[in-house]
């Protein structure tokens, strides 16, 4: 990787800020899918399946959740017809990433990108909490004939904390 910031100076350098940039756009259109689908809609999959590999693996171990297909993360994250997934506690929630740390070496990649997430609670559900995460996702990227995809994901938590929201009917301190 080159670690200077002077100007490309051939097509190879021109390539490798393309490639950059089409695996940012990835990483970033992964939160996309997390973050455009609130609540009970639960179609992750629509973005994911375009941003993974079609043998993508995850590691959400960090967080308690699977190590294996993204499918099987999307599963866990927002359940099926029969089970409720880990985020059915949540109503809304939005991810801010960092811009990543990419080294490309052909038609590989590898990634690090800082997130803060935050979660609004259900209070019908017994979660009246703010819950907020940081951390990273540590990407292993490949090259394929529909652009760049996420082949392994791991999750990283660096802390986490819920923050008691107040009830709804709450007066203001005086």
């Amino acid at each position: 990787m080159r670690e200077d910031h002077s100007p490309p100076t051939g097509p190879n350098d021109i390539q490798k800020r393309l490639d950059r940039q089409d695996i940012q756009d990835v990483i970033s259109r992964y939160s996309l899918g997390q973050d455009s689908h609130q609540g009970a809609d639960a179609d992750i999959l629509q973005q994911w399946d375009e941003r993974f590999a079609a043998d993508g693996t995850v590691d959400y171990s960090a967080a308690g959740g699977p190590i294996g297909s993204y499918r099987t993360l999307a599963a866990w994250m927002r359940g099926d017809a029969t089970t409720p997934g880990s985020m059915s506690s949540f109503s809304n929630w939005q991810h801010m990433l960092s811009l990543p740390i990419v080294t490309i070496t052909g038609d590989t990649a590898r990634s690090r990108t800082d997130f803060f997430a935050s979660h609004r609670g259900r209070a019908d559900r017994g979660m009246n909490v703010h819950f907020n995460a940081a951390g990273a996702f540590h990407d292993g990227l490949i090259r394929t004939e529909k652009g760049w995809r996420i082949s392994f994901r791991r999750l990283e938590i660096y802390f986490a904390d819920a923050l008691q929201i107040a009830p709804t009917d709450a007066q203001p301190p005086v």
